[in-house]
């Protein structure tokens, strides 16, 4: 973990009574003896709390049994929760439509940027999340197995289209599918046709808001 290791230090040395620790920016600098990145300063998406790719930062809070639950750049103060401790959001029973506007607002944090529903020059399809300029576009996607238990044709078909039409998106540098509900179905197929994929990224969002790239 590096630079962050006596972030991660310093929560594991919180007394367990303790399961909520609100900082100041400038106090976790203070503990890991750097300055934060502008990012930090910049966007939510930094404090994200991510496994994924390089947010080795997140690691830190991660491995030592906390999360972050809420963060104000205004103020520029953090809230660490211990794991367990979240109220997740009311996501039990929800829509396709109630997903797709959940997934936009994580989405837009993971990549810092405001996304929404739009259309791409050149591509005859609204998709449910653009950039203002175009450059990260995707589609949310809440889909179940049959019955529980088999492989749902008409949703494989349904993926197989979104990714031809974003691979057609050749504006967007950043393009990608958001799956809720059940993550077999986006893991079935990429491994059914993950090889044809060039360029969308697919990822899984669950209930408690953590998203995970799948490959």
């Amino acid at each position: 973990m590096g630079k962050y290791t006596p972030l991660a230090v310093y929560l594991q040395e919180i007394l367990l009574g303790q399961g909520r620790v609100a900082l100041s920016f400038a106090e976790v600098e203070k503990i890991i003896g750097n300055e934060l990145p502008p990012s930090a300063y910049k966007y939510r998406a930094w404090w994200a709390n991510e496994r994924i790719g390089t947010h080795v930062w997140a690691h830190a809070w991660l491995k030592a049994g906390w999360r972050v639950d809420s963060v104000d750049l205004g103020s520029q103060r953090v809230s660490f929760v211990r794991h367990g401790q979240m109220v997740p959001p009311p996501m039990r029973q929800i829509s396709a439509k109630d997903f797709e506007a959940f997934a936009r607002v994580k989405l837009s944090e993971h990549f810092g940027v405001l996304l929404r529903a739009s259309e791409v020059p050149r591509v005859p399809k609204r998709f449910d999340m653009v950039s203002p300029d175009y450059r990260v576009v995707g589609d949310a996607k809440y889909l179940a197995m049959v019955r529980g238990e088999r492989i749902p044709p008409a949703e494989f078909s349904l993926i197989a289209e979104h990714v031809w039409l974003l691979e057609k998106t050749a504006i967007a540098e950043k393009k990608f599918l958001v799956f809720g509900n059940d993550i077999r179905v986006p893991r079935l197929w990429l491994q059914k046709y993950g090889h044809l994929v060039d360029k969308v990224e697919f990822y899984f969002l669950d209930n408690n808001g953590e998203l995970a790239r799948l490959a």
